[in-house]
């Protein structure tokens, strides 16, 4: 999946859990930024193709690495609230209604942790079904790397396929207009993205 996208997941994901109800709605942009930590496997592209190669969809996309980036970002948010003083530089070029404002009793450590550790999860198998397509090969996810070098990928859709945003942007629109039903509104945007998924890769041949 596209970084947009991956984003999309983890903040319909939260809202489908009623995170923002509980925990506000910097927790639910830390699933959005936190969904796409395991990509940081990518950033060799900027120097040498042949590491980024080498170590893309390998390197961030495993349980070990997710444990450790979801305690690195989790502490961060735990100790300096990063999120909410980034909206409060931000506040003037954002729109009236939007407003991330610092919890009056913090968030525990424990649910930082643990959403950033489900997103970052949830990323997995969303590149093992995005994958490979207009002469791009398969990318194969190693879960447990470095323990284990066994790869896998059930490519239902090609990369760079804009179902899933366009999918996942109606949802977004959706709770704007409809802003009282946000958690069932994630819910039915994720099942028909789930469907949608399904439809493809029996279409493909590959169901």
């Amino acid at each position: 999946m596209t970084t947009p996208e991956h984003s999309l997941v983890g903040i319909h994901a939260a809202i489908a859990v009623g995170a923002h109800q509980r925990f506000g709605w910097a927790f639910v942009a830390l699933a959005g930024i936190a969904s796409n930590l395991p990509d940081w496997d990518g950033l060799p592209m900027l120097f040498d193709m042949a590491r980024f190669e080498h170590g893309h969809r390998v390197w961030g996309h495993n349980v070990t690495s997710i444990a450790l980036s979801s305690l690195i970002v989790a502490t961060l948010q735990y100790r300096f609230h990063l999120i909410e003083t980034v909206a409060t530089r931000l506040k003037n070029y954002l729109p009236k209604e939007v407003t991330i404002e610092r919890a009056r009793i913090g968030v525990p450590f424990i649910m930082l942790f643990l959403i950033c550790a489900v997103v970052q999860t949830i990323h997995l198998p969303c590149d093992m079904v995005v994958s490979g397509g207009n002469g791009l090969s398969d990318w194969h996810i190693k879960p447990f790397w470095p323990i284990s070098d066994v790869g896998y990928v059930f490519p239902l859709i090609p990369w760079g396929d804009i179902g899933p945003t366009i999918i996942m942007m109606c949802g977004v629109l959706l709770m704007v207009k409809y802003p009282k039903k946000l958690p069932l509104q994630s819910i039915v945007t994720l099942t028909i993205l789930c469907c949608y998924l399904l439809i493809r890769g029996w279409t493909r041949g590959m169901l």
